[in-house]
């Protein structure tokens, strides 16, 4: 009498994996907390570059007020006058300017370039007014008069919209890269979607930043192209580590990106509000080179953006080099395997 065959158990996993597989969860997300807590629990200004209208002697002397309210928080500039100070602010090289006269305190501010520091400033501004009407013997007596230079739009005036595209940007070129690089076959094939797709993309979040969220102000076409650079890089960068590493290189790139380069991007707070120095380093990695491209062109004409796109174009480049070494490895890979393989002799 025949048995039926009986179908093989399958071997339990050994304690020592899932111990391994537990502890690098925790380490995976440990990481991940502190990469997106971190620079929102330690954020504080740092050499935040502001004018101060008036000779150097009122540079100074603001500046010791000002330090010693946030020390080491501001880097103070003299500005001959109003006029200059404001020309500075929209140029990007400073985000804010004090006026100190006998009758009050003239602040200009910036809140596109970051409503945080426009806020603290403020405060600061009003500190300084509070000491002089004391000093004057008539506490309450002298004003701040504030004038935004480059705000944000009325239906925005927090910067949500704003801070909220930071995500997509980061996001979009990962997914971009992760789907082309799993689900098309053929290198030509996926470079027409690593071009097509973030052009795609850009356009549509662009549009939806400008006219749906009204978010941001600006040129359609420009906006648009500084949505797509910045999917273009990180795409790109992300489609060269895969093709070369495989699925590391894809972990590897996402990483990068999602995990260093999103929390530092400084897209609402402004760099020089995190860590030090984390802040600049990440203005070198996609997400914070495309949040300071985006509101350069958005709120500041332009002003500020040659370092952003030189950034975001050596992505891209990066990432182009690294395609054509994976794509020429493994074109030669697959010659070698077609030239040994047997071929039959008639008899």
């Amino acid at each position: 009498m025949e048995t039926a065959p009986t179908t093989p158990t399958p071997a339990r996993t050994p304690v020592g994996k899932v111990l391994g597989i537990s502890l690098g969860l925790a380490v995976l997300v440990g990481v991940i907390t502190l990469a997106f807590a971190w620079p929102s629990t330690d954020m504080g200004p740092g050499e935040v570059p502001i004018a101060v209208v008036g000779p150097p002697e009122a540079a100074d002397q603001v500046a010791g007020q000002l330090d010693e309210a946030q020390p080491d928080g501001f880097d103070v500039i003299s500005a001959a006058d109003a006029d200059a100070a404001i020309e500075m602010i929209e140029q990007r090289e400073v985000y804010a300017a004090l006026a100190i006269g006998p009758d009050g305190v003239n602040l200009y501010t910036a809140s596109a370039a970051s409503p945080g520091i426009a806020r603290l400033v403020g405060g600061i501004a009003d500190q300084i007014a509070a000491g002089m009407g004391e000093q004057a013997g008539q506490p309450g007596s002298v004003t701040v008069t504030t004038e935004d230079v480059a705000p944000l739009p009325a239906n925005d005036p927090n910067g949500a919209g704003l801070g909220a595209s930071a995500f997509p940007m980061a996001v979009g070129g990962i997914i971009i890269a992760a789907l082309l690089g799993m689900n098309v076959r053929g290198s030509g094939r996926q470079i027409v979607g690593a071009v097509l797709a973030p052009l795609a993309v850009g356009a549509t979040v662009a549009a939806l930043l400008l006219y749906v969220l009204e978010a941001i102000e600006g040129d359609y076409l420009v906006v648009a192209g500084a949505v797509s650079l910045t999917l273009l890089a990180a795409a790109w960068a992300v489609l060269g580590l895969q093709k070369v590493f495989g699925r590391i290189g894809l972990i590897l790139g996402a990483a990068t990106i999602m995990l260093v380069g999103n929390p530092l991007s400084g897209m609402v707070t402004g760099p020089e509000m995190l860590p030090a120095p984390w802040g600049e380093f990440g203005q070198f990695l996609t997400p914070g080179a495309g949040a300071t491209l985006l509101k350069s062109v958005a709120f500041f004409d332009n002003y500020g953006a040659t370092t952003a796109v030189v950034v975001l174009a050596s992505w891209l480049a990066g990432g182009i080099v690294l395609f054509t070494i994976g794509a020429v490895r493994a074109k030669v890979k697959a010659v070698g395997a077609d030239a040994s393989e047997p071929v039959g002799v008639a008899v």
